[in-house]
This record gives C-alpha cells, structure tokens and sequence, in this order.
C-alpha cells in the first residue's frame, strides 16, 4: 500500500522583521514556520548543487549554539528529543522515528531551529504515514548540502573572528554589546531577497540580513564574547525574532534589526546608528513588539541600569538635565565621528515642553546657536567643527535625535 505525506511541521524558517516576506515567486518551494505555529509557503533558495559533498560531517564553530533557554524549560525527556533532533539535523538525516505526540515534536524542534545557529540547511520537516505499519516517520529535507553548510559556517567563523579582534581589553561587557550592535548596523543592510539573509553567513559574510540574521549573528557574538543571551520570537507587524541579554543580574532586549531599520532616516542617513532598542525592557518592548511564549516563555526584562540612555548619560528627568544629556550625547558621538546622538526624555510632557521650547528659540538654520556651548566643546576636544540639526524621532517614544555633520 502507499504513503501519505502530511503537512509540514517545521522549518528552517525565514522568520521576518522589519522583515517582509519576499514578493518573488520561483517555481521550488520549501515550508517555513513561524514561531506561533502558522505555516506559510516560502521560496526555495535557488543555490548550486553543482559542487559535491566531500565532507563527512556537519562543522559547528565554537559558539554558533544559544540553548540556555531550552536546558533551562524542558523536562529530561525533551531534552532528550532535543538532542536526537539536533543529532538528526546534523547528520543530514532523510527520515527518523516520530516517538512522541506531533505538538510535543514541534514545540521541541522550533528551539533546536532558534538555537542551534549552525544549522541553516533545513528547508522543512514533515510528517508521513507508512499505511502498511501505520506508524508515523518525520521527513526532513535540506536546502543546502554538507558542503555547502560547512563552507558557510567556516566563512562565518573567520568573520566573526575578525569582528572579535575589534574588543579591546578595557571594554566591560555593555561596551562588547554596543560593539556588536553597532557593528551589525553598519555593515548588514535589511534585505527580503537573499537566500542566506536568515544566516549568521548572511548577515556577517554577505552583509544582508532578516531579522533571522541578525538576532543569531548578533547571539554568535555573544556567545564568542562569554555574555549569557537568549533569542525571543514574536511579532510586530510581521513575525519577528531579536535578542535578550543578561548583564549585571537583570535581563535585557537587544533589537538590532529595528535599530537597523529601512525607515526615512536611515534612507537619508545610511552611517547612522539608533540606539532605540537597545537595552531596554519588557515595557519598552512591548511598545510595538508581542513577545510569544512559544516555544519557550523567555525571561522578564525589568533592569535599566545597562539601558543605553542611561549608561550614556542622555536619560533626561527634568528640563535643567536637557543641555547636560544633550552635551554627553553630542560629545560622545563625536568623539567616534558618528552621525547621530540620541536623548531621551522620562515624560512626554518634559519632551513635548523641551523640543517646543527649542522650536522657538531657533530659527531654520541656526540649530548651532543654540547649542555653541557643546559645539565649542567639541572643538576644542577633538579639533573638529560640526553642525547640528535635529529630528523629531521616535516622538512617540519620548527620544530627541541629533544629526552631527563633519565638514
């Protein structure tokens, strides 16, 4: 008697933020998952099989595995079923025993696809009944082979190796952060299109990135720096994945690819860095992101102490702090020739009255009058003159950005 193959179940899924499905259509498709169990059709990944595997067995470099989240809420024998997927994955296997209920499967299988950064070959798993045994047999199928999985993770090992080398021995684990962040903002671009831009391969050899991308070369580095990290799944308007970090006894957010983000600004100011979503908390987060609970609830995010604007000196409680924040915000940005330096106000009230007053005390073109004190400052530090103007950014947020230009 014949087989009858069932929906997928999971997939090496192109989870998206700021990350839009891919408008293209081609012929091959593959299944992916999205975190609250929605599947949904994707597009194959169109990559040579021209070259042969040579390679007996999949390379993982150092670091490239995030599974504190998963050893800290499964039983003993999830954690087992863990380890046998994450065995069969790594081993390119077509076919293993379904052992447990489909639900349990794939609540199991989804963290081993967030955690185990390595693997990017996945491109569905399913589920097919041999009529003859009535048993159950998940299939697996791979979108890029041994190979091809391996000469990805060996090139995304050496860039990351060199990203390490920009940590300087004085910097405390906020700065490494900070580093990572800044860097992945500067060199990875937002794209939909890419057939790696779910990878840690895509973010840090190609330079182009999903949400996907981002979170788990942003997870590598963490991992590579010694600094505990979980990855989140959820939705904004769109599924979407980022970071959550530990520092100082408290947890974190991390969002690089909404400080990365294709908006207005960044069209005009493709070398500026935000800082909106880093370090921040549950509350904050929650401003525009769901956090989902599945396939593991993550831990609660209430430290502000590593939070970006107060580390910086730019959280702003009272009109009197607005030139003291504004100044070691400037001042810091310019100090690394950045474009942009971001405040923060405590209250909507404190920012609505600060900007308004800013508003009419400066007339077009004459944003450096108000602020020569910092500017004078900056000259005299850093033998540099800059201009000023400023955004209403993130308003609704409460946040002030400053755009500096360097002559």
């Amino acid at each position: 008697m014949g087989k009858k193959t069932f929906a997928a179940l999971l997939a090496a899924a192109m989870i998206l933020s700021g990350c839009r499905s891919r408008e293209e259509e081609s012929d091959e498709k593959e299944y992916h998952i999205y975190s609250d169990g929605t599947y949904v059709e994707g597009i194959s990944t169109d990559v040579s099989r021209e070259e042969e595997d040579i390679e007996t067995e999949l390379y993982i470099p150092e670091g490239m595995k995030t599974d504190q989240l998963s050893r800290t809420v499964l039983t003993e024998s999830e954690l087992e079923l863990y380890d046998r997927i994450a065995s069969d994955i790594g081993s390119f296997s077509e076919k293993a025993p379904l052992t447990v209920e489909s639900n349990i499967y794939q609540r199991v299988a989804e963290l081993v696809r967030i955690e185990q950064l390595a693997y990017t070959q996945v491109s569905g798993v399913g589920l097919e009944l041999n009529s003859d045994t009535l048993i159950f047999d998940v299939l697996y199928t791979y979108r890029f082979t041994l190979t091809e999985a391996n000469r990805m993770n060996r090139a995304a090992e050496e860039a990351a190796k060199q990203i390490m080398e920009g940590i300087s021995p004085g910097m405390d684990d906020y700065e490494k952060l900070k580093y990572f962040h800044d860097y992945l903002v500067l060199n990875c671009v937002p794209s939909t299109d890419d057939p790696y831009a779910d990878t840690i391969y895509g973010a840090l050899v190609r330079g182009k990135a999903l949400c996907e991308g981002y979170t788990k070369a942003f997870s590598y580095l963490c991992n590579l720096a010694g600094i505990e990290n979980v990855i989140v799944t959820g939705v904004t308007d769109v599924p979407h994945m980022w970071n959550m970090v530990k520092l100082g006894g408290n947890w974190y957010h991390v969002d690089v690819t909404w400080d990365d983000s294709s908006d207005k600004l960044h069209e005009d100011y493709p070398d500026i860095i935000l800082y909106q979503y880093f370090m921040v908390t549950d509350s904050v987060i929650r401003n525009n992101h769901t956090i989902s609970s599945y396939p593991a609830e993550p831990p609660k995010a209430n430290g502000k102490n590593e939070n970006y604007f107060v580390r910086e000196g730019a959280d702003i409680s009272s009109e009197e702090e607005f030139f003291t924040a504004s100044d070691n915000a400037i001042t810091a940005a310019a100090a690394e020739r950045k474009r942009g330096a971001m405040v923060k106000f405590e209250t909507s009230d404190l920012f609505i009255s600060v900007t308004s007053r800013l508003e009419r005390e400066s007339v077009e073109g004459s944003v450096d009058a108000v602020f020569e004190p910092i500017i004078s400052r900056i000259r005299s530090l850093y033998g540099i003159n800059v201009r000023l103007s400023w955004t209403d950014y993130y308003g609704q947020y409460r946040i002030l950005t400053y755009i500096i230009d360097y002559p």
